[in-house]
């Protein structure tokens, strides 16, 4: 199994947490907001998530969502922070100098500034079993791309087949359309086209309705 199926397969697992939030030492007055996101790979041992923690409590920095996941031997950990403005290279350094791993920040808006919440109008749990192919994730994600279905949780895994020894493949995920919905939006009309894919290769994908909005007013979009 490569990292990338690793990596997705632990998408929706427990290990994925969302940090508690992190009280900010006083920087001594206001101060306007660095707002950043942390991505931190490297090799696990215990302690990564204090380190790094750490390093923006001493910037005088507040960690808000986050993600973490154990990716075969290694630790990979995604962080939305804010620090005072004048204490972001301060943080950065902190991170550069950390060992034994590999962290990049950018620089991103307020996210109260965001709708990070936008109203979702369809969602679809969509799941694939069968033969293992050349670029079927790419094939299945591209149909749902086409039909603004955006994907908000994905794991894929492979194993070998009782009898045979043929290589199966599975995929899951959740994939969500939000309001108001692109006109034309038919969720039969996904579903048959996932399954007519499954069908040339030699797999079953099917996408199950979660929830959904009423689709009276499509037309509106």
């Amino acid at each position: 199994m490569s990292v990338s199926q690793a990596f997705f397969r632990r998408a929706m697992a427990p290990t994925l947490t969302r940090m508690a939030i992190v009280r900010p030492l006083s920087t001594g007055g206001a101060n306007k907001m660095l707002h950043l996101v942390i991505n931190a790979v490297g090799n696990d041992r215990p302690g990564i998530v204090s380190d790094i923690t750490k390093a923006v409590v001493d910037a005088g920095g507040n960690v808000g969502d986050s993600q973490a996941a154990k990716l075969g031997s290694h630790f990979s950990l995604m962080m939305l922070v804010s620090v005072p403005e004048n204490h972001g290279d301060l943080l950065k350094d902190s991170l550069d100098g950390m060992s034994g791993m590999n962290t990049s920040c950018f620089e991103t808006n307020d996210p109260k500034s965001l709708d990070v919440h936008p109203k979702i109008a369809y969602s679809g749990q969509f799941t694939l079993s069968g033969a293992d192919n050349p670029g079927i994730v790419h094939q299945v994600t591209s149909v749902l791309a086409k039909h603004k279905l955006s994907i908000d949780k994905m794991e894929t895994s492979d194993e070998e087949a009782p009898f045979g020894g043929t290589q199966l493949f599975n995929m899951r995920g959740i994939a969500n359309a939000m309001h108001p919905l692109a006109s034309g939006f038919d969720a039969d009309k996904i579903k048959d086209e996932l399954q007519k894919l499954g069908e040339s290769l030699n797999c079953d994908i099917d996408l199950e309705d979660i929830s959904s909005a009423s689709l009276d007013s499509v037309g509106a979009a």
